[in-house]
């Protein structure tokens, strides 16, 4: 199994964060950016260390976890604990965004942000509370499980 990163915007925009970040755009986090967005669902370090070794990609597990833990730094992926411990990451768009979890795949989608701006007057306006951030996940099944 080739990986293959061509005609993604999304991974240009990655490697320029990690370029402002001061972090080399080298063949091994090319080939971790590409694997993990492949992906759409939460991976540990460990998970996504042994999908590049069955797709014949050799880069240690250290590795991975350096560039996640980078990537999670520019915005280019969300984290998770995990109930055993350990955190799982989502390879992200760097733009702002929300996300579609199915319960029964964990397959995740990017749902784009348009109305936080009517919500964050609501909440200004009834409780007199000033929005800074915000973070949503909405869970269901996604196309393929229903």
């Amino acid at each position: 199994m080739t990986l293959r990163a061509r005609g993604r915007p999304e991974f240009d925009d990655v490697y320029r964060e990690l370029t402002r970040a001061s972090c080399r755009v080298t063949g091994p986090r090319k080939a971790i950016v590409t694997a993990f967005a492949h992906l759409r669902r939460y991976v540990t370090p460990k998970e996504l260390h042994d999908h590049l070794r069955s797709a014949k990609v050799r880069i240690g597990l250290a590795t991975v976890y350096r560039t996640l833990e980078v990537l999670r730094r520019i915005g280019a992926a969300s984290a998770a604990p995990q109930a055993h411990g350990e955190t799982a990451y989502l390879f992200c768009a760097i733009s702002h965004h929300h996300h579609a979890v199915c319960v029964r795949c964990g397959r995740v989608d990017d749902v784009p942000c348009r109305s936080v701006a009517g919500f964050a007057r609501s909440l200004a306006g009834n409780l007199r509370f000033r929005l800074t951030q915000h973070k949503l996940e909405f869970f269901g099944l996604c196309a393929r499980c229903s």
